[in-house]
């Protein structure tokens, strides 16, 4: 009876040992660098990346339609009204984008840094990582985004050109 007592307790601190080394292996996988946590919080800056491209289209969106509305009650045509620079500086006046200067302090032409805090609503909130500029790429204003390590990806297009 001895023996078996000895081997049972033998047997209960194995089945601790790998219990707690899964126990282990699972907490890196949760908490750990590339784990569970580190990939919801990646997923929520991508949404937040599409939301920022969302919001912005969608304000000048509205700014098309009222300057569509004006040209129509004065018989004038659209694009007397709205262009490219038109939008650029709607958005500076509301401040919903604000101009760049590189480290010399010369003005960089074409180039805006997007005020997210000004996108959001009032009902949203959370902390934005990285920044987001709006620049112009091969005559298309683009919308990208900059990560801690300043590394740039397209988000996508500002819709500028508007179809009625």
């Amino acid at each position: 009876m001895g023996k078996e007592n000895g081997l049972a307790y033998q047997v209960l601190v194995l089945v601790i040992i790998f219990v707690i080394a899964v126990a282990g292996v699972l907490i890196n996988k949760i908490v750990g660098k590339n784990g569970v946590l580190d990939r919801v919080a990646e997923v929520e800056t991508e949404y937040s990346k599409e939301d920022v491209l969302e919001k912005i289209n969608y304000v000048v969106t509205q700014k098309f339609i009222e300057l569509n509305n004006e040209a129509k009650a004065s018989n004038r045509n659209i694009s007397e009204l709205y262009n490219s620079e038109v939008v650029i500086e709607f958005l500076k006046q509301n401040l919903m984008i604000e101009e760049t200067y590189d480290a010399a302090g010369n003005f960089q032409k074409d180039v805006y840094v997007i005020n997210v805090e000004k996108l959001k609503g009032e009902e949203e909130s959370g902390k934005t990582v990285g920044e987001f500029k709006l620049e112009k790429i091969e005559n298309k204003y683009m919308v990208v985004y900059y990560d801690e390590a300043n590394r740039a990806k397209e988000i996508g297009e500002l819709q500028i050109q508007q179809t009625i």
